[in-house]
């Protein structure tokens, strides 16, 4: 789920911006520069947390008749960095402050507003973008990890992306216990 949704992500900036699949790259920008590529608009995943709020939900779902045992779903939040670095820097700036201008009009993801060209992935429910803020000191550690070049760039929190696997044991629902203490 993870890929598709970032892959999702990918195309509607690529879509929204007008550039092509060359200048739309996931991955870490100082990889890609490394690889002597034109530039463009980087997209990193650069960390994964769990929704704590909605882990709490039920272990058992009801199948036909019977009860079934399912593990919940895992709600993640994925920290996507927006990176931008076309050989001018105005253009740049530009761009940033177009997918700024992107996921403040459109700050929800979903089925309903899915497009032909970039369909939803069918395994997530929605994709909500938060902008996340962040000093010039947690800024300099971030891309001190990613070790590279600072480029412009812009944090958001997607939250909302759903993982569950699809095992179940089924069994019959218990409806009565019965205790034996053995005295007559």
């Amino acid at each position: 789920m993870i890929n598709e949704a970032i892959d999702y992500i990918r195309r509607e900036i690529r879509d929204f911006l007008g550039i092509d699949d060359t200048e739309a790259i996931i991955n870490h920008a100082h990889v890609l520069k490394e690889q002597n590529n034109l530039g463009g608009v980087y997209l990193s995943l650069v960390n994964i947390e769990e929704e704590a709020t909605l882990k709490n939900n039920r272990h058992q779902v009801r199948v036909n008749d019977q009860l079934a045992y399912q593990q919940p779903p895992v709600h993640l939040n994925l920290y996507l960095l927006f990176s931008f670095e076309f050989g001018n820097y105005n253009t740049s700036l530009l761009r940033l402050s177009e997918t700024i201008e992107r996921f403040q009009s459109k700050p929800v993801f979903s089925t309903q507003t899915e497009t032909v060209a970039n369909p939803f992935p069918a395994g997530l429910e929605k994709l909500i973008f938060d902008f996340h803020n962040m000093n010039f000191e947690q800024l300099n550690h971030l891309w001190g990890v990613l070790g590279g070049t600072y480029y412009p760039s812009v944090l958001y929190k997607v939250r909302m992306v759903r993982i569950q696997r699809d095992e179940t044991i089924v069994g019959p629902e218990i409806t009565r216990i019965q205790v034996e203490t053995g005295l007559t």
